[in-house]
């Protein structure tokens, strides 16, 4: 870990009365600034639990990119990334090229690494499922869910050894820290910019500190009335069909790849019946041996439907596959499957056993597989499935959070909703629902893009900066008419 208690360079003691408990900077040297940007980067020192403050202390890191123009804008872009349990330091390099960067002329930018995350400490990673990668990918589909649960629960007994309070990590607390970090650098007001998880986390904000926020730009909407453990599954179904339609009404795909729908579905069971078994080398990594059984397939196209680059790719991977050809789906897949190591998996756990997992008995599976029926085996594959999401939830040891915090978010702050038609986790429904409690919300859907919809197009880009510029007026989203359908390969 990378983490530098520097306590004794720059500390300054701050009132409580500005952060709601004492805290302490550190300077500390910048992870992956954007290059011609002045940074200044440091940790606040705050109460891991704020009930208990004397208790033992968290540091929070965070990243401040000072505005290209000057002077700047008082109000800056905050940046909050999703998971839960990603960098928002790791992420900085893409995501500022990408998108970030087109607001750093006029506004500062922060970044800050939630806790449990980044160089944040403590780091809530489960370093077990690095050291079992290899175990995890070779695992076939009935042991999968197992493996997983074994590794979450050695990350669980060596975290807790170390004294992490788990009840303390949920998103009020992150909004808290983040919210203490940016009064201590000295802003009054700021903008938001939250995706997929990051989007709840906004929305929390929005709902205990109003007064702080100007403006909020909701990326791959997750709103906190969202049942994302059950809805996983009929949206994933939804965007796949919304796939299989695409390739359709393209001359080009469905030349190509006829009847695609018939052929993964085809696949799916064919490959649960008898699994192909496929030999693949990643770089710097062992040859491993890789099971392919229908669950996996699903899984994989599941998570390709995130990224354009791959949603681009899903009709001749599956094409491949149904010829027998595994390499490029295969390598897709592992690389897929292996970013789960970069998150921080107990943070992530810790988060949603207690705000989204209340008891797995009544979330209704059965209705589910009653309208997909081919989903049935599926359930026990992942380990946020049926049966196993509760018994992770039980090792996890997490009280569920009060009921409150899953209520809708009523504001009336100016909030400028972003969804992708291929997004199979956080829909454009998702959207819906959040903005029917937000009284200034304009609320766009970019129908060729999937999750994270920002990092996916200019266009979205270019309806943001209308958007933080004069937030009290709908921005013009004229460029979507331009945009191109998936180009499929």
């Amino acid at each position: 870990m990378r983490l530098r208690f520097c306590f004794a360079a720059l500390i300054l003691l701050l009132t409580p009365a500005a952060v709601g408990a004492q805290a302490a900077f550190a300077a500390a040297s910048c992870a992956n600034p954007p290059f011609g940007f002045t940074t200044n980067c440091g940790y606040l020192r705050l109460p891991q639990d704020y009930d208990k403050p004397d208790e033992g202390n968290i540091a929070i890191y965070f990243i401040q990119v000072k505005a290209k123009n000057h002077p700047s804008k008082s109000d800056p872009l905050v940046y909050l990334v999703g998971g839960p349990g990603s960098s928002g330091s790791q992420l900085l390099p893409v995501s500022f090229r990408k998108y970030l960067r087109a607001f750093a002329d006029e506004r500062d930018i922060i970044i800050i690494d939630q806790r449990g995350t980044g160089e944040s400490a403590p780091r809530l990673y489960c370093r077990e499922a690095w050291d079992q990668l290899a175990d995890i990918l070779q695992s076939h589909h009935a042991e999968h869910a197992e493996l997983l649960l074994e590794i979450l629960a050695a990350c669980h007994q060596r975290l807790t050894r170390a004294g992490v309070q788990f009840a303390s990590y949920h998103s009020d607390n992150i909004a808290r820290d983040i919210v203490n970090v940016l009064r201590a650098l000295g802003y009054e007001r700021w903008n938001l910019v939250g995706v997929s998880y990051g989007s709840r986390l906004a929305l929390a904000m929005m709902r205990d500190y109003p007064e702080t926020i100007r403006s909020v730009i909701l990326d791959s909407v997750y709103p906190p009335q969202a049942d994302i453990y059950i809805d996983a599954y009929y949206h994933g179904e939804r965007a796949m069909q919304a796939l299989f339609a695409a390739c359709a009404h393209s001359e080009r795909c469905n030349a190509r790849y006829p009847n695609l729908e018939a052929v993964f579905r085809a696949l799916y069971e064919g490959l649960n019946q008898t699994p192909m078994i496929a030999t693949y080398k990643p770089p710097r990594f062992q040859t491993l041996k890789i099971e392919i059984s229908g669950y996996r397939l699903y899984d994989w196209v599941f998570s390709w439907l995130y990224e354009v680059n791959s949603i681009q790719q899903i009709p001749k991977l599956i094409y491949d596959l149904d010829r027998g050809f595994t390499q490029s789906a295969v390598g897709l897949g592992v690389a897929f499957e292996a970013n789960m190591t970069s998150l921080s998996l107990g943070m992530h756990y810790t988060v949603q056993c207690q705000e989204e997992y209340d008891s797995a008995l009544n979330r209704d599976y059965y209705s589910m597989v009653e309208a997909h029926p081919h989903l049935g085996g599926y359930l026990r594959y992942p380990v946020e499935g049926v049966g196993t999401l509760s018994r992770l939830c039980g090792l996890w040891q997490a009280e569920p959070r009060p009921l409150a915090v899953n209520d809708p978010v009523a504001s009336d702050i100016p909030a400028l909703l972003l969804s992708g038609n291929y997004d199979p986790i956080t829909p454009p429904a998702y959207a819906d629902m959040a903005s029917e409690t937000l009284t200034t919300a304009y609320n766009i859907v970019l129908p060729h893009v999937g999750h994270g919809v920002l990092r996916s197009h200019r266009c979205a880009v270019d309806i943001a900066l209308e958007f933080i510029n004069a937030p009290q007026s709908e921005p013009d989203s004229g460029c979507i008419a331009q945009t191109q359908p998936i180009a499929f390969e």
